[in-house]
């Protein structure tokens, strides 16, 4: 019988409440307690501690602590699973919006993906993967890449940009080039949407995360909201692509 989720509270004396209290109470020291120490905590007789493991279904209590153990793990992982990424890390119209740029990725002559850190990462995983379904794309994970000289005398250009804060200087002062560029449509992709790069691009996906840094300098952030964008829109780009297909035939 599982400890957790236990529902037949109501065949409990007040003495099995208070050693079941003490559990629900102190799982991460219960699994490393013996009896005697339990018992003396929850102010109980070591036979009521047991009696209460019996009542539980369990033949020792070595073998409720393995089961206690396993269970206490098994519901941390699902709650960190079920907590990662849900609807409320995104805005209400976010699946309007992916479906609004996707549309441009299938207009676009050349989409140019940009980064740097874990966000460069993103970035060139979005080039790798859009170049594969037949977009003419590339990544620039170098703030002082030549990119303007690159993108020079082209047009009809979507620049897709992931920075977590939106705040990061050198892709700023890379993105001022094409701020007023009618060749070059600015994306941004962040997690602060009154961030300077929302505010100087076209159009923006924004996400909700918590941001977490080590020792002020190591980005430790969560990019899996940012992936899952990156996802979203290269499905729905493709899409988008064999539909108009379709209608062309």
């Amino acid at each position: 019988m599982a400890f957790f989720g236990f529902k037949e509270l109501d065949r409990l004396s007040e003495v099995d409440m208070a050693i079941y209290r003490f559990f629900t109470e102190n799982v991460e020291k219960v699994p490393y307690m013996r009896v005697r120490d339990i018992a003396t905590e929850a102010h109980v007789s070591n036979s009521s501690v047991m009696r209460f493991i019996h009542k539980l279904g369990y033949d020792s209590f070595p073998e409720f602590k393995v089961s206690f153990r396993s269970e206490q793990r098994r519901s941390q992982t699902n709650d960190h699973e079920i907590s990662f990424i849900t609807a409320e890390n995104f805005p209400p119209d976010i699946y309007e919006k992916i479906e609004l740029i996707a549309d441009k990725m299938e207009q676009s002559d050349q989409i140019i993906f940009c980064g740097i850190g874990s966000s460069g990462a993103l970035a060139e995983y979005a080039a790798r993967q859009t170049a594969a379904v037949g977009f003419n794309s590339f990544c620039v994970k170098d703030p002082f890449y030549p990119l303007i000289t690159q993108l020079k005398n082209t047009s009809n250009n979507l620049l897709i940009t992931f920075s977590v804060s939106g705040k990061t200087i050198e892709l700023i002062e890379m993105l001022n080039n094409f701020v007023n560029d009618e060749d070059v449509t600015l994306v941004a992709v962040t997690a602060d949407p009154s961030s300077q790069l929302a505010l100087m691009s076209r159009y923006v996906l924004c996400y909700s995360t918590s941001q977490e840094r080590l020792a002020k300098y190591y980005d430790l952030t969560t990019q899996v909201p940012a992936m899952y964008l990156i996802e979203q829109l290269i499905s729905t780009a493709r899409r988008l692509a064999v539909e108009q297909d379709h209608e062309s035939i």
